[in-house]
């Protein structure tokens, strides 16, 4: 009802993902629900017992705090009013009648929704639940009556801003009270969220450093905390995978650890719901606990509906040994690799750069200029096939290039430019020449007997792709700072970049730019965990990444084209099956490097470099 009335725009707008039954179960189920069923299984037969697990559930009380419409509380007293229902029916076999009395009532379900027309809906539609329930009661047992009308008292739904409002005022608690807080909250990323939602974020999260670059929903997942921690309650949301992945992990889950712990988790899976368009997200479900309720038998649902029971279970959702192991941004390499840097920045106001047509009208118009003319790749033009052509000038060649006509006035403009701006660019403006920021390009050029390659790898690149396309530019091409640049390096290096294990390791701990894999040095190059490479090793994938550029090669077409768009939602285009084909056959061979037998899946790929990780971390001290 409410998704009909609600506009597209404003759905979006507040973040709101409407959630199915099947989805609403798995939230509950693990929640709360299966231990009732399985305490349900244990009484039967045993009055006192039975009458015990009706007590318990009187008791317990039940808050949404982004309810919508109320669905998950609506689905959630129908379950229970069912499981009341077989309670009874139990009873009565065991004193061949009993008389009903009724045991969950409405007053124990509350919530909180900010558009005041779905505080209506949800509370009509739980006395329409209640209604349906007590016909349901009727036609399981005549004998058992239970009256609609007059109507019940609804627990507090309040109209607010949950982020705003304090939880224990609308549902007070105390330690051993058995409370479950649950919901869809909204997904918002940092980007997304408007003025009024970023104070809200500032309101809730204004003592975690860097929670500007959380997602909305990290508020509703820290206020939980607030909530249940050093008390039985506990709590489940629904939410993106982002906030398990890249640096937000860090921000939103070592404050969270100190005082809970995650008691189940549903690994990503893609949105499915009852909107009349699916929310296009993927998305995994997590419950907590507070650190204080031991001996709790914590479990992973796997996308294949596999459940694996573990100790332990990370802020990454797979089992750990060590629950408050994250990965951390760092400045050097834990792993010996070469150095990864930013690719060069003129900040020039465009005069140092020009397009690939206004390159080569010049490189015909100048005698000798193609000694100061470059080409100019970031993750664009690379991906994409392009490039642009900039002016790279050393210091000892200024004085013959600065009376050239074209070169001078492009440097006079840049002067100007600089001249307006604060530091180092400032600083930098009586030089017009020099890139701001040269990366460890002209450092590169400058070595003698070099062997290397220099390695360009995209900072952002599509989530459609199963791989980042990453490759390898001549001395006479400056990689842009839209890349990463790694210099002087093996080519066996750019193959295990390519593999299957470091594409794990990028999509779990780099995060994303909105939907978009984003790599980084300090976080995804300098902490990815590598394994001791033989020199028959290295060879091996030398030879496999080598056949990946030669098919490249000989296939032709741009990277963006060759690699497709195979996980794309819509249209999806499907990966060159040369080129792919060739990426597995990579990915065996780094497959071995680090584990004798097949990995089951990427989840055991991450629990593998994640161990690697605590190793890594470990010997550092």
């Amino acid at each position: 009802m409410l998704q009909a009335v609600a506009s597209e725009d404003k759905r979006s707008h507040l973040g709101m993902h409407y959630t199915s039954v099947p989805n609403i179960m798995k939230v509950i189920n693990p929640l709360f629900l299966d231990d009732l069923h399985e305490e349900f299984e244990k009484a039967k037969g045993n009055e006192t017992k039975l009458n015990n697990l009706l007590e318990r559930m009187r008791k317990m009380k039940f808050m949404d705090p982004a309810c919508g419409s109320g669905n998950f509380l609506i689905i959630t007293y129908k379950e229970l009013r069912r499981l009341e229902m077989d309670i009874f029916e139990e009873l009565g076999k065991i004193n061949n009648s009993t008389m009903y009395v009724p045991t969950i009532d409405l007053g124990q379900f509350y919530g909180i929704e900010i558009e005041d027309f779905a505080v209506d809906v949800t509370r009509l539609s739980l006395y329409i639940a209640d209604h349906q329930m007590n016909l349901e009661l009727k036609r399981r047992y005549g004998d058992y009556l239970r009256e609609t009308l007059p109507l019940h008292k609804v627990g507090d739904i309040r109209c607010g801003n949950a982020l705003r409002l304090n939880w224990n005022e609308i549902l007070p608690h105390e330690k051993d009270d058995e409370v479950y807080l649950f919901g869809n909250p909204p997904y918002l990323g940092a980007s997304g969220q408007n003025q009024d939602q970023k104070k809200d974020m500032e309101f809730v999260l204004g003592k975690v450093k860097g929670y500007k670059k959380l997602d909305f929903i990290a508020a509703w997942f820290y206020l939980g905390m607030e909530y249940c921690k050093e008390t039985k309650a506990r709590y489940a949301f629904v939410t993106t995978n982002s906030i398990c992945q890249g640096e937000q992990v860090n921000l939103l889950w070592t404050p969270i650890l100190k005082f809970m712990q995650i008691i189940f988790a549903y690994q990503s899976f893609k949105w499915a719901n009852n909107a009349k368009r699916n929310a296009g997200v993927t998305v995994v479900i997590i419950g907590i606990s507070s650190r204080n309720e031991k001996n709790i038998e914590k479990r992973i649902y796997s996308i294949n509906n596999y459940i694996k029971k573990v100790k332990i279970i990370s802020p990454y959702l797979i089992e750990t040994e060590n629950e408050s192991l994250i990965v951390e941004n760092t400045k050097k390499t834990l792993n010996k690799l070469p150095l990864m840097s930013k690719g060069s920045s003129p900040t020039d106001g465009g005069y140092l750069l020009m397009s690939d047509e206004e390159g080569k009208t010049v490189l015909e118009k100048y005698d000798g200029i193609n000694d100061i003319l470059k080409k100019y790749v970031g993750s664009k033009e690379f991906i994409n096939g392009y490039y642009r052509y900039t002016i790279w000038i050393a210091d000892d060649d200024i004085k013959t290039w600065k009376n050239n006509k074209f070169i001078s006035e492009r440097l006079k403009k840049i002067t100007e430019y600089r001249d307006k701006k604060k530091g180092t660019v400032k600083k930098l403006a009586d030089k017009p020449w020099k890139y701001v920021s040269q990366g460890r390009f002209s450092e590169t050029l400058s070595k003698k007997n070099r062997t290397g390659y220099n390695i360009i790898v995209p900072r952002v690149s599509s989530e459609n792709r199963i791989y980042v396309p990453m490759g390898t530019v001549d001395d006479n091409t400056v990689i842009s700072d839209s890349a990463m640049a790694i210099y002087d390096a093996p080519l066996w290096l750019l193959g295990l970049l390519e593999s299957r294990m470091h594409m794990v390791w990028l999509e779990n701990v780099g995060g994303k730019l909105e939907t978009r894999y984003r790599y980084s040095a300090g976080l995804v190059y300098n902490t990815f965990p590598v394994p001791e490479l033989s020199t028959r090793r290295k060879n091996e994938i030398e030879e496999l990444i080598g056949n990946i550029l030669d098919i490249r090669e000989e296939e032709g077409g741009t990277l963006a084209e060759l690699y497709g768009s195979p996980l794309a939602a819509k249209n999806p285009k499907p990966m060159n099956p040369r080129l792919l084909e060739a990426h597995k056959e990579l990915d065996k061979v780094v497959d071995r490097a680090y584990k004798s037998t097949d990995f089951k899946d990427d989840n055991e790929r991450l629990a593998l470099l994640l161990n690697m990780y605590s190793e890594m971390v470990n010997k550092k001290g």
